[in-house]
């Protein structure tokens, strides 16, 4: 379970990286987003949010709206740290060509054009968009994803 301390109806936000991340930069990246939402604010507003490394390729913003919405320019403020701190480590956050799934064990990185080799295997959908759907379908198989119904 992620967000434990946030409602369900948390938003996220999932940016995955363009390569795995080394133990020192999961360690650097949890202080760095633990530091940002410290003090995320929207309209002189403190947002009540929380950040996570999950894995070795994604970084998840999450933002409880019951308590305060996040505005455009929250969210832009977001978008120009990731890119800071992707800047910073070498790693892209926005490349969508990119995906990660998943089978037993194994998870690698392939292109998004080679996803129907990958039927049965699972795949992280990056798509959720609350806490609730971040912690029940985060991680589904390939055939279910709104990403494969495009690949085809």
């Amino acid at each position: 379970m992620y967000f434990t301390q946030l409602s369900n109806d948390s938003r996220v936000w999932v940016y995955q990286s363009n390569r795995t991340f080394s133990e020192n930069e999961k360690s650097l990246l949890n202080e760095s987003f633990k530091e940002f939402v410290s003090s995320w604010a929207a309209h002189g507003s403190k947002l009540v949010a929380d950040a996570i490394v999950i894995g070795d390729y994604f970084v998840v913003l999450a933002v409880d709206e019951k308590i305060a919405m996040a505005s455009g320019c929250s969210i832009d403020s977001s978008v120009k740290f990731i890119k800071s701190i992707g800047h910073q480590l070498n790693i892209d956050f926005f490349n969508r060509l990119k995906l990660v799934v998943k089978k037993e064990s194994e998870t690698k990185m392939i292109s998004f054009s080679d996803l129907n080799q990958y039927n049965d295997w699972n795949i992280y959908n990056t798509l959720v968009n609350t806490v609730k759907q971040l912690n029940t379908l985060f991680l589904i198989p390939v055939q279910e994803s709104e990403l494969n119904k495009i690949s085809v």
